[in-house]
């Protein structure tokens, strides 16, 4: 089931938004200064959508010959928490990740940045079992006690009661791909999510185990970069 149609600002990027996830971003570019602008002036909570690249940039600008970017499908709106404000213009935002929504038709007239005509996508338990829930939160306290372990760190990850919270969650603290961020955005349900996370938590416990048996520094794990 989809609600009806609606128009949004979108914002393309090299990154997957999860409903509930936290965003930074920095504002700099003029598009997005307007974008900025326009989203603020308008009544209610201040949001535009992020879909990710599947190939190309966004150099160019709509309605100037400019290379249309690929862009994935199925993304997220972004609510805007906070805005801090700069001299020359631009801005760094923290936003959040909250509805889903499918691209039904880009729009790239009358605005310098992308419009999307969209779908909003429910959350839908599907054929949920607490098999689910129970088999995500006891491999989420296995991959981050061996993480833990291997860091030197406390790690004391709270994870959501819900279960379509819980498998946003984990695929918003996992060091994930963005193909399996995308992968797990595009899920119709949070059975099917689970059941994709359950996979992906097994594999990283596996690959954490690997770098426990060959005893690599914790300052070292600290220095590997997400793959985002």
């Amino acid at each position: 089931m989809t609600f009806v149609a609606d128009v949004i600002p979108v914002f393309p990027l090299n990154a997957v938004l999860l409903p509930g996830m936290a965003l930074p971003l920095h504002i700099f570019e003029p598009r997005y200064r307007q974008l900025l602008v326009d989203v603020q002036s308008e009544s209610g909570p201040a949001t535009f959508g992020i879909v990710g690249l599947r190939k190309g940039t966004m150099l160019g600008y709509p309605g100037t010959g400019w290379a249309e970017p690929e862009i994935v499908d199925v993304g997220t709106l972004a609510e805007i928490l906070d805005v801090t404000s700069y001299a020359d213009g631009a801005s760094d935002l923290l936003t959040v990740g909250s509805r889903r929504f499918r691209i039904r038709e880009l729009l790239t007239e009358g605005t310098p940045y992308l419009r999307a005509s969209v779908d909003w996508l429910e959350e839908r338990d599907g054929d949920l079992h607490p098999a689910h829930a129970a088999a995500t939160r006891r491999l989420c306290i296995e991959y981050f006690t061996l993480l833990g372990q291997l860091t030197g760190r406390d790690v004391d990850e709270q994870l959501p009661r819900d279960a379509n919270l819980l498998s946003y969650h984990v695929a918003a603290h996992l060091p994930l791909t963005l193909q399996d961020r995308q992968d797990l955005l595009v899920e119709a349900t949070a059975a099917d999510r689970l059941r994709r996370t359950i996979a992906l938590l097994r594999r990283e416990i596996r690959l954490l185990q690997s770098t426990r048996s060959i005893s690599v520094a914790s300052d070292v794990l600290n220095l590997i970069p997400h793959p985002n």
